[in-house]
């Protein structure tokens, strides 16, 4: 029943519904009111049944159902949609049906902290005399020398190899009798569709995977395990993938053709997701029988740099004596070389191609920056800067690539004919522009925009490349809005603006950032979720606001944005930064920093440069370790509580990441209780507290178990 005023008000007799419409209709405003508040406990009513069911309940149900099953309280973990208490709920009853098994540490370890996980029992690897009755052929003192791919695997959590017994506890020492290891894999796997590959070296036919031209490891994009009595295996996992597993699997299809059987595909499955890779050439697409793994580094003493390609062709001996032999490729295709450990493809020698494009998997801690990931704003997250561009709020929406606009260039463009117009950016216009794909293309526009409002916006699930500088001047009207981009080139505001806001875009720091220049001062430019270069202003602006971004100066400036007062919350930033106030939280401060108006703004649970000035802290580091101390004490806890980083080079898939050695200060020091700095979303120390309490519930009696992250 749709319950509204004039419903309630046609159960009442017809009098008052006269008399009321004399009055100017009171009534039916009461009516109103109270119709709107029935029509919530008629929703909620409706809820109840869904709120049931812990695959259907809302997310403020979940913990109730939890505690009906005594589920130990976890710390609650927020701001990411990777991890969520619903699966440990879900899978408590089974788990505890096979409670003290590897099977359910394995499980337990993903469902508490949101990351794919191996248990490793280390007894297994501990080298002992066998006893004759039970032998154990697969656990042998030495490893195989003929065998490459248990070799590469040494040390990892699925190597095959003995060791002799560790007394360390865990997880220092491992290979003890009592140990259970459970690996943790703390990137992710981000898969993009369809990429443009880059050509690499001055010689053709040789291409980098990353849209940048730069050397990175590609990854797995992990399967899903669908049965919990199944230990997780390299395909389940988001590891950069290993070579010898590739060739491996691509010699046995190879083989299977040849012998007319049906390849038992892993990696290079269609279920699941697809192939972990696949290469278009000139639009044709290259069956995973033409793909080659080579190693394709430079080749000593050669210059310019070269490559080693691929062979022209390769011939597979049929080992059924009915089936003739086999070459790859067949005719009118072609076989290309592809390196997984640098990301690299190359082409057959004096084979040339127009267009190649890829489709893969990197590696990367979490959300931030361009990305083929779900942009939309996670359950409660009310901050206006994560509300993505709604399409209703335009009056142009232009799709690329489309018939009309098949590439960003031609929506700035000026149009061959006028019935054209709505097919590009139009002065005046409140503009839309959607890219729906992930290549990469070459533009550098000049935009002159007064009384405009332009959002550039990735489709969900893509990451479009964008080669060149972005410049934009306009009035004190004109508004730009970025999302999901990844920009190699450095986008350049002029003249007077209105509000420019960037969210989920990535600028390649040596490509010079972000600058401001020209006269105007009520410029709003806000970051969420970015990874960025320097910022600029030569004036001061309205306000600058840094949200989960990572500001990379290499080394020298991050920031110099003149008399502006600055807010940063929870965002690393690596340089030096000069601004007129600040406002901070949460976040880490890599080089110096200098603010103007000390008397205004606060800067609290964040880490700061010893001699950086700044308005007053609150609970900041080093202040907080040295304070009461002697000087020698003093500046030996300040240098230990230095942040330290996995990786400060742009692209890589640590980039930012704190080192598992950082100071506790550092990695628990936010006021949420995770690590201070971009990666605070994640909230690992939470994610590592669940699991530890959890564990006692599921360990056997005399069994030692520990996170070991595998990176």
């Amino acid at each position: 029943m749709k319950l509204d005023a004039d419903t309630l008000l046609a159960l009442l007799p017809a009098f008052y519904r006269e008399r009321d419409a004399e009055l100017g209709d009171p009534l039916r405003a009461l009516l109103g009111v109270i119709a709107r508040q029935g029509a919530l406990v008629e929703a909620d009513i409706e809820r109840l049944y869904d709120n049931a069911f812990i695959e259907t309940c809302d997310d403020w149900v979940v913990p109730y159902i939890g505690d009906l099953l005594g589920v130990r309280a976890l710390y609650p973990v927020g701001g990411t949609a990777a991890f969520g208490p619903r699966a440990l709920v879900a899978n408590t009853l089974r788990l505890r049906r096979r409670k003290g098994t590897a099977l359910v540490l394995e499980e337990l370890a993903f469902d508490t902290t949101g990351w794919r996980a191996r248990a490793v029992e280390f007894f297994e690897r501990v080298s002992t005399t066998q006893y004759l009755n039970h032998l154990r052929p697969h656990s042998l003192r030495m490893p195989d020398l003929r065998q490459p791919r248990p070799l590469a695997r040494i040390d990892g959590p699925f190597g095959t190899e003995a060791r002799t017994a560790d007394v360390r506890t865990l997880p220092a020492g491992r290979y003890n009798l009592p140990n259970v290891g459970l690996c943790l894999w703390r990137l992710q796997a981000y898969p993009v569709q369809r990429a443009t590959a880059r050509p690499a070296t001055t010689r053709p036919g040789f291409y980098t995977f990353d849209p940048l031209g730069l050397d990175q490891p590609l990854f797995n994009r992990p399967r899903t395990e669908t049965d919990i009595s199944h230990l997780a295996e390299p395909v389940n996992v988001p590891e950069a993938l290993h070579w010898h597993d590739l060739h491996a699997e691509l010699e046995s299809r190879r083989q299977a053709l040849t012998d007319g059987e049906d390849p038992d595909d892993r990696y290079f499955a269609e279920a699941g997701g697809g192939p972990v890779l696949r290469v278009w050439i000139d639009d044709k697409a290259v069956p995973a029988e033409h793909l080659v793994i080579c190693d394709l580094g430079p080749i000593p003493t050669v210059a310019p740099e070269d490559w080693r390609h691929p062979p022209a062709t390769l011939t597979v001996a049929a080992r059924k004596a009915v089936r003739p032999h086999m070459t790859f490729p067949a005719a009118g295709g072609m076989l290309a070389g592809i390196d997984p450990r640098r990301g690299r493809l190359a082409l057959p020698a004096g084979i040339t191609a127009s267009r190649v494009e890829v489709g893969y998997a990197y590696g990367f801690p979490g959300d931030i920056g361009a990305g083929p990931y779900d942009r939309r704003p996670g359950p409660g997250d009310s901050n206006p800067l994560a509300a993505l561009p709604a399409a209703a709020d335009f009056e142009v929406v232009i799709r690329i690539p489309s018939a009309a606009t098949p590439t960003l260039s031609s929506a700035f463009n000026a149009p061959a004919n006028p019935a054209d117009a709505v097919n590009r950016v139009i002065a005046g216009k409140r503009t839309l522009l959607v890219l729906d794909t992930d290549a990469t293309e070459a533009v550098a526009p000049a935009l002159d925009l007064p009384d405009s409002h332009l959002a550039i916006q990735a489709a969900p699930g893509r990451r479009p490349v964008l080669v060149g500088d972005f410049a934009l001047k306009g009035n004190a009207s004109t508004r730009l809005s970025l999302g999901g981009l990844l920009l190699d080139g450095a986008l350049r505001l002029q003249g007077r603006l209105n509000a420019v806001t960037l969210r989920h875009c990535s600028l390649v720091p040596g490509k010079g950032g972000i600058a401001h220049t020209g006269s105007g001062t009520d410029l709003e430019l806000s970051l969420y979720r970015c990874l960025s270069g320097p910022l600029r202003s030569n004036r001061p602006l309205a306000a600058v606001v840094l949200r989960d971004c990572l500001i990379d100066g290499e080394g020298g400036l991050a920031i110099d944005i003149d008399d502006s007062p600055l807010t940063v919350s929870a965002s690393s930033l690596l340089g030096t930064t000069a601004a007129g106030r600040l406002e901070a939280g949460n976040s880490l401060f890599d080089g110096l920093v200098d603010i103007a108006r000390r008397q205004e703004g606060c800067v609290r649970y964040s880490y700061l440069p010893p001699k950086s000035a700044t308005p007053r802290r609150h609970r900041c580091q080093p202040d907080l370790v040295m304070t009461d101390l002697p000087a020698a004490d003093a500046a030996r806890e300040a240098t230990r509580v230095t942040p330290a980083f996995t990786s400060t080079r742009f692209a890589t898939p640590a980039y930012g990441q704190l080192t598992r050695s950082t100071a506790p200060e550092i990695r628990t020091g936010a006021d949420n209780g995770a690590e201070m700095g971009v990666w605070n979303l994640l909230q690992q120390p939470q994610r590592e507290a669940n699991l530890s309490l959890a564990l006692d519930e599921y360990l056997r009696f005399g069994l030692e178990a520990a996170a070991i992250f595998v990176n």
